[in-house]
């Protein structure tokens, strides 16, 4: 086969993978068509496909591991390489000189010398034996591997290519510079330095590990560190490509040939045992290198002698800690500061050294993660987080600060037992309590203030909540308090709400806010206090609004929500170029449309969302950190909010349009920070989308959007069956494909996939004798689903029994909840089937059983006012009642009627 320019491979290479996953005759089939439309790229893949078959007839993969691990077999080919090629030229390249030679090859400096530029580069001879049969196209397909790397800690990929014909090598960046450990070791870098020095390599690895690709074989002589410091990473020549970063994929020509290439010293236990590899592989190498630099010693080589005891010792030996090791070391940099290794470096190291991959950080992110907490003296991941481990992470941090605060609360205690003493004597005793006081005060503001700032990240507020039930009462006080006094228990006593609200403590949440409320009562007493005031005056009215709101009183909800709206509204208007104002009013509004939206209010809930909407936008739009990705996820959270309000009034264009915009925006954040909260509420937006592009009539975009969301939820779900919130929303998305693919599935396909949905709702009911809310729409949907494939079976008496029992289940469920819309839509969608039912029956058969479901409907519906002419499905449920009562000629049945059918296309409701 002549050779293959680039292009042509960058073009050929995913059409031969496709052909690879085919088998006879579809691989034939797809061949001709290739063929029709490019006659010379069917040539060049039939040949590639003969040399695969050629390949797997060699059966170069059945040695036994056992004789691999018995010694090195007798070399097909010599061991050297490359004959002396100095002074040879290599395309542009001439040769200068050997750098050294390895298992896989030989790597020499050589320099440009066609003029382009001027500078030396490394040129790695590989042993063509790791090829089949001088099958170079597979060859560059490796080269385009390592092209996808594109960072300043690894060393760029430059050129790849065959000499010869038939020798393959890689032109890479040449590095000058040591091994990491003697780096580290001739430098005298204490622990810090080396950890952050570390990062470097973590960040480097990362980089390959989120394009899909393993390195397999790290090790100090790979990675190399220049004069002024910079970390290189070489060598990624047996780097495996993967079809996903964190599962076990088919390996490439060169891993197959080169799978076992690996260094015994930095090999996983996996390598060793000749099992799959993944990310996991990689960070097992980075454990035993970050052993090396802050250990000085190998974990598990270092106690063994011959060349199986180190591979046994890989697979079954558990290393020493880290930090008793450092302390016997000769370095003595290393033995200096071997006490700062105990603890959470300790925890670190042998958490990446884990036997098992599942049980070591996943990726070499993680790693990196945990590392930066380390420096940062913050928790790490890698141990639980017990109260008494993040207080200590606390102390280590602000050492001065708790100092100061572990006097602040000697001096609390001794309040509380010496100050009716106290008061009765002298003014100097007197001063001396009120500095007691003022040093409570101090205290409190710490704990319940800026530490509580701290442990809000990591979950951990319910650390504070003995503190600040003790001192509820001390700090509602406010006779002789100060406006500074009264902002700071004001903050404190907003904490204690917070704590017991994310606690679902409800009743009791409401005395410390409406305390913090009574001590803010009016304007700002000051200038200076002005944005801290409006701001804390904010917080406790947003968390009463939320006690009300998990409550069900909608309306204190809103009332409480208005006046964080009022007040966030004043700090605009006071300070209008203050971006913290601008977000905070536009969270109020968010706030007032959930209310409103739970309140069947849509108009005004959609109001409030474009309100935040143009806020948050205006926020972003002048912020210096436009990337900011916490501002674009809760403008992506109203945009959903929006679309959904949008969505119940039938503005399905509209909705489509908000949650698109959702969509892309957690897409684009999730591109730069994957998280898996971040990925359910991706596949959230585009279930919603796909239900509007359906009621649109344009089912292809549906089911992309569709397809898309299954795809994040069924790895969501996958990922973590005990989450019940991904569980719900994976059936309730397969409940929308089954909608959306309608006829083009065939019966007995519908059935399947139903049987399959109600297996899951089934695992998550808890309740025998109801439905519960969390599952209530799902399972009523899916009822109507059931029943639409009974009716085509022909199985009516099964349609209408499934309907009925799902009626009589879900009934108590929403007697208890008669004002949420969302699931009052999807009871009467049952009740609008049973009415179709009963009046395809002939004559007067079953009129009575139809008379009371349409009764039923009407009733529930007035009983929720404004949703008329505003809710697109309850509308249509209350006209098809009223006919059936025979009330369809009333004057408001028909405006209702006429609302229906006008053109609700736009971005307005009308």
């Amino acid at each position: 086969m002549d050779a293959l320019d680039k292009q042509r491979w960058i073009a050929l290479s995913p059409l031969l993978d496709e052909l690879l996953d085919l088998q006879e005759p579809e691989r034939g089939r797809r061949l001709a068509q290739i063929r029709a439309d490019d006659v010379a790229m069917a040539e060049h893949l039939e040949a590639l496909l003969a040399r695969d078959a050629a390949l797997d007839e060699d059966q170069f993969l059945e040695q036994p591991a056992a004789e691999v691990l018995q010694g090195p077999l007798p070399p097909a080919e010599p061991p050297v390489v490359t004959p002396d090629l100095s002074g040879e030229t290599l395309g542009p390249y001439v040769l200068e000189r050997e750098l050294g030679q390895g298992g896989m090859g030989a790597v020499w400096l050589a320099r440009r010398a066609d003029g382009r530029f001027e500078g030396h580069v490394a040129i790695k001879f590989l042993k063509s034996g790791l090829f089949g049969k001088g099958d170079g196209g597979r060859f560059e397909r490796e080269g385009q591997i390592l092209a996808r790397l594109s960072h300043p800690h690894i060393a760029r990929l430059l050129d790849a290519g065959l000499h010869n014909g038939h020798q393959p090598y890689l032109v890479l960046e040449f590095v000058d510079g040591q091994a990491i450990d003697r780096y580290c070791h001739a430098n005298g870098l204490d622990i810090e330095a080396r950890v952050r020095l570390f990062l470097d390599v973590l960040a480097a690895v990362a980089h390959a590990h989120q394009r899909l690709i393993l390195h397999r074989d790290l090790k100090p002589s790979n990675i190399l560190v220049t004069h002024d410091g910079q970390v290189k990473l070489l060598d990624f020549g047996i780097a495996k490509l993967l079809g996903d970063a964190t599962q076990p994929a088919a390996a490439t020509e060169l891993t197959q040939r080169a799978g076992s290439a690996f260094t015994p010293q930095y090999a996983a236990p996996e390598q060793v045992q000749q099992t799959d590899v993944t990310t996991a592989t990689d960070v097992y190498a980075l454990g035993v290198l970050l052993y090396q630099l802050l250990a000085g010693r190998h974990p598990t080589a270092d106690d063994t002698e011959t060349h199986l005891e180190r591979l046994r010792a890989v697979v079954d030996l558990v290393p020493k800690r880290l930090s008793d090791v450092a302390g016997g070391q000769l370095d003595p940099v290393i033995a200096r500061h071997a006490k700062l290794l105990k603890g959470d470096l300790d925890t670190i190291v042998a958490k990446a050294l884990k036997k098992k991959p599942s049980e070591r950080y996943a990726n070499a992110e993680l790693m990196a993660v945990d590392l930066r907490h380390w420096l940062a003296h913050e928790p790490i991941t890698a141990r639980p987080d017990s109260r008494l481990y993040v207080l200590d992470r606390f102390v280590r941090r602000h050492r001065w600060s708790v100092a100061a605060g572990s006097a602040a609360v000697l001096a609390l205690v001794t309040l509380t037992a010496v100050s009716v003493l106290q008061a009765r004597r002298a003014e100097d005793a007197e001063r001396q309590a009120q500095e007691r006081r003022q040093q409570a005060d101090d205290l409190l503001s710490y704990m319940l203030g800026e530490f509580a700032d701290k442990l809000r990240p990591v979950g951990r507020l319910e650390l504070l909540d003995s503190v600040g039930s003790k001192a509820l009462t001390y700090l509602a006080q406010d006779a002789d308090a100060s406006p500074q006094e009264r902002l700071q228990r004001a903050k404190a006593l907003t904490v204690i709400g917070e704590v017991r609200v994310s606690k679902r403590n409800l009743k009791e949440a409401l005395e410390p806010l409406e305390a913090a409320r009574k001590l803010l009562v009016g304007p700002p007493p000051s200038k200076e206090l002005a944005g801290a005031w409006f701001k804390a005056q904010g917080a406790a009215a947003f968390w009463v609004g939320h006690v009300h709101y998990y409550a069900r009183d909608l309306q204190l909800a809103t009332k409480a929500w208005e006046d964080y709206r009022d007040t966030e509204q004043a700090w605009v208007t006071a300070e209008p170029s203050n971006q913290e104002a601008v977000i905070e009013l536009s969270y109020a509004y968010n706030s007032l449309g959930t209310a409103r939206l739970e309140l069947a209010d849509l108009r005004a809930a959609t109001d409030y969302f474009r309100q935040s909407i143009e806020l948050k936008k205006r926020a972003l739009a002048a912020s210096k950190e436009a990337g900011n990705a916490a501002a674009r996820m809760d403008l992506a959270d109203s945009l959903s909010w929006l679309g959904t309000t949008l969505l119940w009034q039938g503005l399905d264009r509209a909705a489509a349009r908000s949650f698109s915009e959702g969509a892309e925006l957690v897409a684009d954040v999730r591109r730069d920070a994957p998280q898996d909260g971040w990925a359910y509420r991706e596949a959230i937006l585009h279930r919603w989308k796909a239900e509007a592009l359906l009621n649109l009539g344009q089912r292809p975009a549906a089911i992309q959007d569709a397809s898309a969301a299954r795809a994040l939820l069924d790895a969501l779900a996958t990922k973590d069956p005990a989450n019940l919130q991904w569980q719900i929303n994976r059936a309730r998305m397969q409940l929308l494909e089954v909608e959306i693919q309608g006829s083009t599935l065939s019966l007995s396909e519908r059935r399947e996939r139903l049987r399959a949905i109600r297996a899951t709702l089934g695992t998550l009911r808890k309740d025998p004798v109801r439905i519960e809310v969390r599952i209530a729409d799902a399972w009523l949907k899916w009822t109507v689903l059931h029943a639409r494939v009974s009716l085509e079976s022909g199985d009516l008496a099964d349609a209408r029994q499934t309907l009925n029992d799902a009626a009589e289940l879900a009934r108590p469920t929403l007697d208890g909840r008669p004002d949420d819309v969302r699931y009052l839509a999807a009871y009467l969608l049952v009740r609008q089937y049973q009415m179709e039912l009963w009046k395809s029956q002939p004559g007067n058969a079953g009129n009575a059983e139809r008379q009371l479901v349409c009764r039923d409907v009407v009733d529930r519906i007035e009983k929720m006012h404004g949703l008329l002419r505003v809710h697109q499905q309850i509308s249509r449920a209350w006209i098809d009642a009223q006919s059936c009562l025979g009330q369809g000629g009333r004057d408001d049945v028909k405006r209702t009627t006429d609302w229906l059918e006008r053109d609700r296309s736009g971005d307005s409701p009308t």
